[in-house]
């Protein structure tokens, strides 16, 4: 197995969003994200999402040129609308608002809409715990997971963050196991996975990544 640095895996991830249109300044927080992934040993939040990242853009699906915008702010609540933008930058927005109100008002809740995938929730929990802050980050998911004793995919995965200044830090889905997890074995042509991680296509318990 080939080690690559992390500067140059950065580089390189980089070098691929803006040869899909993604401003730099995008391109650079996407990238740094996913590459912390991989370096805290989370590959399945790490640069193996790139390829889903430009699937999208190129198919039109998530645009890389909206900023965002902010459609209300009351004392300790705002809501961001993502416009459909890119995942990481839109969540980088809302940290910066996060950090931003907590400091004049106590506590925040910054809610965003409209956005997309923005890598591991942690990284986000973690700045704000570097601002000084405790960083909570909850995230809604697509539909993958069954309902007890249903087979077809009707509830996310649906992660859950907290990042506490000491530090002390808790990034986990709701489920078994994260989605990202099951993908990386299969990327990694690992024919199986632990018991209990998955159904197949009829509701039943599976350890194939073929299934």
């Amino acid at each position: 197995m080939p080690l690559i640095s992390a500067p140059q895996l950065r580089r390189f991830a980089e070098e691929i969003l803006l040869g899909a249109a993604v401003p730099p300044h995008k391109a650079a927080i996407t990238a740094e994200s996913l590459v912390a992934s991989n370096l805290r040993g989370v590959d399945s939040h790490g640069i193996q999402l790139l390829p889903f990242y430009i699937d999208q853009l190129l198919a039109g699906e998530m645009d890389a040129q909206t900023d965002g915008r902010v459609v209300s702010e009351s004392g300790a609540c705002l809501l961001f609308d993502g416009q459909n933008g890119l995942g990481q930058w839109i969540a980088d927005q809302c940290c910066r608002h996060a950090v931003r109100i907590a400091k004049q008002q106590g506590m925040a809740l910054v809610t965003a809409r409209e956005s997309n995938h923005f890598g591991a929730a942690a990284w986000w929990a973690q700045k704000m715990r570097a601002q000084g802050q405790i960083g909570i980050v909850f995230c809604n998911a697509s539909p993958i997971v069954p309902p007890w004793q249903g087979r077809e995919g009707r509830l996310g995965t649906n992660p859950i963050c907290m990042s506490v200044p000491g530090p002390w830090l808790l990034d986990m889905a709701t489920t078994t196991v994260a989605a990202g997890k099951i993908f990386k074995a299969f990327f990694n042509h690992q024919p199986e996975i632990p018991p209990g991680w998955a159904f197949d296509s009829d509701g039943v318990p599976t350890t194939s990544t073929s299934s």
